[in-house]
């Protein structure tokens, strides 16, 4: 996100984690919302900045990391989340606080879920947390674990890596052991410039892009040895990096890389980078990495070990926009397709996952539940293109869809979209959810 976004838009008026959730109560939202205590803010509050440099904290530091994550659970968390992935960095370049935590540590925080019997795993677990490391969480603990990586994708450039790893989740399954992945149903895609190069960060020879000082970016990408390191990175791929140099997924107005360098006669990692410097790196690109075929994702969506819930919604949203998943799903995987049955498409993103991350009383429309519906013409449903507004504060630019074929959203029985646009309302209807089943 963009930082001057943050700085003005975020309200600090709380300090624990039950001063956050009172302080959503207080918005009243109009989507309803559930929170995890979060690894990396916990640490933070804790170890203050040697969190994102000092990979073993005290054993005092540690004991008040599990206070605050059993205190968050008592303040209505729905459970703890957690990061290893090599693609979250802070602000300079530091990497966020979790990332360099250790598997002890990791155990110790997941450990207070199952002392008070409640609360999910949430972990992006990058190549690090392998679905053997969750599973020890789970059968330590007795809770739920998710798990969310590129490396579950379907990746043409390692096209039998995503299954696999559904495949060693099912089998933790059947052990008694409730290790999902978070299933994206929709190809993952990010619009981007190279001043802000966030997908690339993670190969090495970007280390001189997260350092740079201001006006050195056109110099730094001009230069044969960053060009040269760059090709080795990608000759000799770190696991969970995003882009593996498949240039005919990276796009500028429609046509790919591969196609441009063809025309002009050059390598495509160089036409790559000179297109960008010849409009003053302001150049937009689309990069199309994962979850593009059909038939290499269709097996993931139907696997019993996935759910489909995974949007990074507001996360990234300078680049993209996964938020309208389920919309997506009902007219690409349900209407195009033909993959799923309207009803069996429904359920995947409504009763499936409320059962799965225990959430009682929602993603069903039966007696006594909460009347959270959409009402859609199965016809007509779908989202439209990405749409760039600057509207943050600050100025900050973000990237949204448009619903299609949507009539109405009812949230806890309250008409939240009339089909055209929000009902304008004093209060939202939407509620904190703070009661998980055991």
């Amino acid at each position: 996100m963009d930082l001057d976004a943050l700085q003005a838009g975020t309200r600090w008026e709380f300090q624990t984690f039950a001063e956050y959730m009172d302080l959503l109560r207080r918005a009243h939202p109009y989507a309803n919302v559930g929170v995890f205590a979060q690894h990396s803010t916990i640490r933070t509050a804790v170890m203050g900045e040697a969190a994102s440099t000092q990979k073993v904290p005290t054993g005092a530091e540690l004991g008040r990391m599990r206070e605050e994550v059993r205190s968050a659970l008592a303040a209505g968390a729905i459970g703890l989340a957690s990061s290893f992935s090599p693609n979250h960095s802070g602000h300079g370049g530091l990497p966020m606080p979790s990332t360099i935590a250790g598997d002890e540590e990791i155990r110790a925080l997941a450990g207070v879920l199952g002392e008070v019997k409640r609360g999910v795993f949430m972990m992006a677990t990058g190549p690090r947390a392998t679905p053997e490391f969750m599973e020890e969480i789970v059968a330590a603990n007795g809770r739920p674990a998710f798990i969310s990586t590129v490396l579950t994708m379907y990746n043409d450039a390692d096209p039998a890596r995503g299954l696999a790893y559904y495949e060693q989740c099912a089998a933790a399954i059947r052990r008694g052991h409730e290790v999902y992945i978070q299933t994206s149903c929709q190809p993952l895609s990010f619009d981007f410039t190279l001043e802000d190069p966030y997908l690339l960060l993670t190969h090495s020879a970007f280390g001189r892009v997260s350092r740079r000082v201001s006006g050195e970016l056109a110099d730094i990408y001009r230069d044969p040895e960053f060009r040269r390191q760059f090709r080795a990175d990608l000759a000799n791929p770190r696991p969970g990096i995003l882009f593996y140099g498949n240039w005919s997924m990276v796009e500028v107005d429609g046509k790919t890389i591969t196609a441009i360098a063809a025309e002009r006669g050059v390598d495509p990692l160089d036409c790559f980078f000179d297109i960008a410097l010849e409009q003053n790196l302001a150049t937009r690109f689309v990069a199309k990495l994962f979850q593009n075929v059909n038939a290499g994702v269709a097996p993931l969506l139907r696997h019993g070990a996935g759910v489909v819930a995974l949007s990074d919604a507001g996360a990234h949203l300078i680049f993209m926009c996964d938020a309208g998943f389920g919309l997506h799903f009902l007219k690409h995987w349900v209407r195009e397709t033909g993959t799923f049955t309207l009803a069996e498409g429904v359920r995947k993103l409504t009763s499936d996952p409320a059962a799965k991350y225990r959430i009682p009383d929602r993603g069903r429309i039966a007696p006594g539940a909460w009347a959270d519906m959409l009402l859609f013409d199965p016809a007509k449903v779908g989202l439209s293109g990405l749409v760039r507004l600057k509207d943050l504060p600050g100025g900050g630019s973000r990237m949204i869809r448009k619903p299609e074929g949507v009539e109405g959203v009812w949230v806890n029985g309250v008409k939240v979209f009339d089909g055209k646009g929000y009902v304008k309302m004093e209060k939202g209807p939407g509620r904190v959810l703070d009661k998980f089943d055991a």
